[in-house]
């Protein structure tokens, strides 16, 4: 007698929640996607204030500097909220739109191409001994464009642009 499994209906492809929505639902109220297929976090503590390290992430211009494979920003260095700017990663271009920008505080953006929707939030505290404690969280939607992306390596990513602030505030 033969045996046949029953047939298992295919998964639908995942919905890209879009840019735009994922800006306004979660980036503009200061938190990322809580949704999204990929998720991380992590924290560095910096010897040098919030205004410091603050200057370092929210001035665009810095990127390439706190990691080496950025290049090619362009757009209004200055973060303020909804401010859009471009830049490049291992030689993707990528669009970025500022969401919540209170100096010393708290940084968001939103970061996106055709099939990949990231939302980034950075919060700053100080840490009680004239340094900065940085709290990083990521999300990720990009199942079609970057599936080698999971929680590991996004939070893999996250470690090396923590390691780039620290090093690049400490030494200027």
């Amino acid at each position: 007698m033969m045996s046949v499994a029953p047939a298992v209906a295919d998964e639908a492809p995942p919905v890209d929640p879009g840019r735009d929505a994922v800006h306004q639902r979660h980036v503009r109220n200061g938190s990322v996607d809580p949704s999204a297929p990929v998720q991380a976090s992590g924290e560095i503590t910096i010897a040098a204030p919030p205004a410091k390290v603050w200057s370092v992430l929210s001035d665009v211009r810095n990127w390439p500097s706190i990691r080496s494979d950025i290049g090619d920003v362009a757009g209004d260095p200055e973060a303020s909220p909804d401010a859009v700017f471009t830049w490049s990663t291992s030689g993707v271009r990528l669009t970025s739109k500022f969401g919540v920008v209170e100096p010393g505080r708290k940084l968001t953006w939103t970061t996106s191409l055709p099939g990949l929707v990231m939302a980034h939030e950075y919060r700053f505290e100080p840490d009680g001994a004239g340094g900065t404690r940085i709290l990083c969280r990521e999300s990720l939607w990009a199942p079609t464009v970057a599936p080698q992306i999971d929680d590991d390596e996004l939070r893999s990513r996250i470690r090396s642009w923590l390691e780039g602030i620290k090093a690049l505030a400490e030494r200027s």
